[in-house]
C-alpha cells in the first residue's frame, strides 16, 4: 500500500475541474457512484489506491460496491483522468492524473510497500533522452522495484 500523505488542494482542485470537463464531453452522467469515486479521488487520490480501498474509503457514506468502483476506475482511465500501477500482488492501483502534479514509486518487493518519490535529476534525464530520441514527451512513469537494503 502507498503511503499517504497530505491532500494539495490547488491538484484536487484542478483535477475535479478537468475530470468534470472530460466527464461532460464524454457524455458521461454524475451519477451518485460517479460523483463519489470522483470526489474521492480527488480528495485522497493524489497516490495510488485500489479499487477495494476507495470501496472502503466510500462505505460510511454507500458509495457502492467494488465492482461499481472498479467500472468508474475503468471509465476514468479511459478518459486519461488516472494512471494505474499493476502491482505483482495483482492489485491494479490508481491514482490521480495531473501533468503539474508528478512523481515515480518505488516498490518494496518484500513488504509490498509502495512510496511515492521526486527527483529533479531524473527529471532532467528523461527530458534529455526525450530530447535525443527526437520525441515530445508528453508523459512518463518510473517505477523502481527492489528491496529495501538493512541499515
Amino acid at each position: 500500500m502507498a503511503a499517504r500523505s497530505p491532500a494539495d488542494g490547488a491538484v484536487r482542485d484542478r483535477w475535479l475541474e478537468l475530470a468534470t470537463r472530460r466527464m461532460t464531453a464524454a457524455g458521461l452522467r454524475a451519477g451518485a457512484a460517479r460523483t463519489a469515486v470522483v470526489e474521492t479521488l480527488a480528495r485522497e487520490g493524489q497516490c495510488l489506491l485500489s479499487a477495494a480501498e476507495i470501496t472502503s474509503l466510500l462505505r460510511p457514506g454507500g458509495g457502492g460496491s467494488t465492482a461499481s468502483v472498479y467500472r468508474v476506475l475503468m471509465e476514468l482511465s479511459d478518459l486519461g483522468l488516472l494512471r494505474r500501477l499493476d502491482g505483482r500482488d495483482g492489485v491494479a492501483r490508481f491514482e490521480i492524473a495531473d501533468p503539474e502534479h508528478h512523481h515515480h514509486h518505488v516498490v518494496d518487493e518484500r513488504t509490498g510497500e509502495v512510496r511515492p518519490f521526486t527527483d529533479d535529476d531524473l527529471e532532467r534525464s528523461i527530458e534529455r533522452v526525450a530530447d535525443r530520441l527526437g520525441i515530445e514527451l508528453r508523459s512518463h512513469e518510473v517505477v523502481l522495484r527492489g528491496v529495501r537494503r538493512e541499515a
